[in-house]
């Protein structure tokens, strides 16, 4: 198929101001979370008046072209990339209709009605290598080679409609923005106009360099996260698909660096609109469909064939994180034996700085892709979307976590179970029966779930996205060909403290109590059994110190819990079932219903997180700590999470990026997974507890995002603190 783009002439150079950032990320911080577009409510409560007749895939391109037609362009005095959605502060009767129909505002979609899809990466290279009318034109050429009436037909005609939607969608802020020049200040007006042309050239055509790709990616962006409905639709691996937009910019003077840097930033900003400032399920009130939304933006990793991917955008991309300073999106990097200095400098002093960044290991993550069936070449061309999910662009259509298992439950239960273990292989086979049952459970509970909540789902927009359900004239959601959700075992450390606990103290050579009466003592919560309880936590070994006996046991719970997973899920098509070794903040809610454990942890209390050794666990290092992750079977699960908080002192950005990159290539060597940091001390935090108001911008990494520290629960700020050294 011979792309759309259009015959380019030279394009004036913009002028591109950095201090229009300032005011955009200011403005996003002062943003009200009152805030809501009620204006796709009521598009939506029509169409379902309207539509209600017609099949599932029209009934979605007719809603999609009302919003399109209807929905406000937005565009306010510092924008240089259009594109955003009109949002008021509701009245009375506003929020009554609010209370009343909470899905039209806080889900993607309309659930069961109109489809959303969450957790994702686009394949934006297919945007942008074809536009909108490229797309539209393989859908028409795919049509007329199908039954007539029959369910691609309909697919590949509701596709071309989607196509001519937001296409109508771009035209018409290229027609709003002609408006606004009209009334604006000569420097303003002449600007306006080149963002009108810009709008008018990629609202059906491909875009012939970075200014126009961004627009495109904005509005389309804007399109499936914000009027449609998604969370987490993720930019992916930006320096690939945007390089040759930059060399275009760059090479014809259109742009600067500098301006390259300014504009992207803007970008980012953008992505996540109406999301909200807050980062937490429980601390964002935002009401959006794409509220609480964490996006990762990719650089580095290695290409298809294996050789190294960075180029001078992905340098570009991390100054622009720099730049923008906001908590959205965090910046991926994909480490990589041989991979650039220069980029692994300016990443290492971004972490220092406490901006949003997180790091991957390609050589574990790709083993771990393709250990759970994802062929090699398509393995390295993985993304991540969300907190710390793996996924292939374009292999799949999206992904998310199935559960988050209590493994320190699973312990528990095999000590009432196995009560006459004759020993500790033995209790082991009881405990590998606890998580062969959970695992089976949720099984089942996956497979109605495909039944009743993607079976069926066509989103519209986002199938138009994907070569493979163009291709095949289907649902993303069927057409992909990988489909996989991710089990995750929580309480990592507490599971394997608890088990070294059990082998000294029911099984060693001396052994104190049986199974039954550790049992008993757990029941009484310590009480009584103080003595013991500082034993355990203070003497006997534990994960993070690097003890080989316990190095030993994490890898054999590691390996049960990989197999165990990837046992239940042969024979699965749809929504394979692949492990993982994370928490994001389930350990604090987990916890709170766990009984006390027999690694000294005390009922109620949280689990340990991620990847993470447990709260006070005595003489351990920075080192220890993230060797002792290293013992776990990463490298067949490729989503983890190891958050490694530091306290560096007064030491300079340059010296405190040089230990972030010493541990990194350590970990990294010895088969780590995943590292990111919270370089901040423990009175600093508390210092913020004390006075929010004071540390507004302090910026720390939780789970898989980063949040604004003031904005956290009062549980999540204090698990952060506890986690820091004293």
């Amino acid at each position: 198929m011979t792309t759309m783009a259009h015959a380019k002439t030279a394009q004036p150079a913009l002028t591109i101001d950095r201090w229009r950032l300032e005011r955009q990320r200011a403005a996003r911080l002062a943003e009200d979370d009152r805030l809501v577009c009620m204006e796709r409510a009521r598009i939506i409560l029509d169409a379902e008046v309207a539509y209600a007749h017609l099949p599932r895939v029209p009934r979605q391109a007719a809603v999609l072209r009302d919003l399109c037609e209807r929905i406000t362009p937005v565009i306010r005095d510092d924008d240089t990339l259009v594109g955003r959605m009109p949002e008021v502060i509701p009245t009375d009767d506003e929020e009554a209709l609010i209370e009343e129909r909470p899905e039209l505002f806080v889900e993607p979609g309309l659930p069961g009605w109109f489809d959303g899809i969450s957790i994702c990466v686009p394949e934006w290279d297919l945007l942008l290598e074809q536009g909108l009318g490229g797309i539209a034109a393989q859908a028409a050429e795919r049509l007329g080679a199908v039954p007539a009436d029959s369910d691609r037909d309909e697919l590949y005609r509701a596709a071309i409609s989607a196509m001519q939607s937001v296409c109508t969608l771009v035209r018409r802020y290229a027609r709003r923005t002609r408006d606004l020049a009209d009334e604006a200040d000569p420097a303003r007006a002449a600007e306006l106009r080149q963002i009108a042309a810009r709008c008018e050239r990629v609202a059906w055509e491909a875009p012939g360099d970075l200014s126009e790709a961004l627009q495109l990616l904005q509005i389309v962006h804007m399109a499936l996260s914000c009027l449609v409905g998604g969370r987490d639709v993720t930019p992916g691996r930006a320096d690939q698909y945007l390089l040759r937009f930059y060399r275009s910019s760059i090479d014809s003077r259109q742009l600067t660096r500098d301006d390259a840097v300014t504009l992207l930033a803007e970008f980012f900003l953008r992505l996540s609109q109406t999301a909200g400032n807050a980062s937490d399920f429980e601390s964002n009130h935002r009401r959006s469909p794409c509220r609480y939304s964490h996006l990762y933006v990719a650089v580095g990793g290695v290409d298809r064939e294996g050789r190294p991917a960075e180029n001078e955008l992905s340098l570009v991309i991390a100054d622009a994180i720099r730049r923008l300073a906001y908590k959205e999106p965090t910046l991926l990097l994909r480490y990589h034996e041989g991979l650039d200095p220069a980029l692994l400098r300016n990443v290492t002093e971004l972490m220092a700085d406490r901006l949003p960044v997180t790091v991957y290991n390609d050589a574990t993550v790709i083993a771990g892709l393709m250990d759970n069936g994802v062929a090699e070449a398509d393995a390295r061309d993985y993304a991540h979307s969300a907190c710390h999910n793996a996924l292939v662009p374009g292999i799949e259509a999206g992904t998310g976590p199935a559960a988050f298992y209590n493994v320190p439950r699973m312990v528990l239960d095999a000590m009432a179970a196995a009560s006459d273990a004759a020993d500790f292989d033995d209790f082991m086979r009881a405990f590998a029966g606890e998580v062969r049952g959970g695992v089976e459970a949720i099984r089942d509970s996956m497979l109605r779930r495909w039944a009743d909540d993607y079976a069926d789902a066509t989103p519209l927009l986002y199938s138009c996205l994907m070569r493979a359900a163009l291709d095949a004239g289907e649902s993303c959601w069927t057409a992909a060909p990988v489909s996989h959700l991710n089990h995750y075992f929580a309480g990592v450390a507490t599971t394997i403290d608890s088990l070294v606990a059990i082998r000294e103290l029911v099984f060693g050579e001396g052994a104190q109590m049986t199974l039954a009466e550790f049992v008993d003592v757990l029941e009484a919560d310590w009480a009584g059994h103080e003595a013991l309880r500082r034993r355990i936590r203070t003497e006997l070994p534990r994960f993070g110190q690097d003890h080989p006996d316990v190095r030993e046991l994490a890898a054999r719970v590691g390996e049960i819990w990989c197999d165990e997973v990837q046992r239940a899920s042969e024979g699965l098509d749809r929504f394979a079932m692949w492990p993982g070794f994370y928490s994001h903040m389930a350990h604090l809610r987990l916890g709170r219903a766990t009984p006390a454990t027999p690694d000294g942890r005390a009922a109620g209390e949280s689990l340990s997180e991620n990847l993470s050794p447990s709260q006070g666990t005595p003489r351990c290092s920075a080192a220890s700590k993230l060797l002792s992750m290293t013992a776990l079977p990463l490298d067949r699960a490729p989503a983890g999470a190891a958050t490694l908080a530091l306290s560096l002192g007064e030491l300079e950005t340059d010296a405190r990026a040089e230990v972030i990159r010493g541990l990194m290539e350590a970990c990294f060597d010895a088969g780590g997974l995943h590292l990111q940091v919270n370089v901040v001390s423990r009175e600093t935090l508390l210092e913020a507890v004390r006075y929010p108001d004071a540390h507004r911008d302090l910026m720390v990494r939780v789970a898989g995002f980063n949040a604004y520290f003031v904005l956290l629960p009062e549980d999540e700020q204090q698990d952060i603190i506890r986690r820091c050294d004293p």
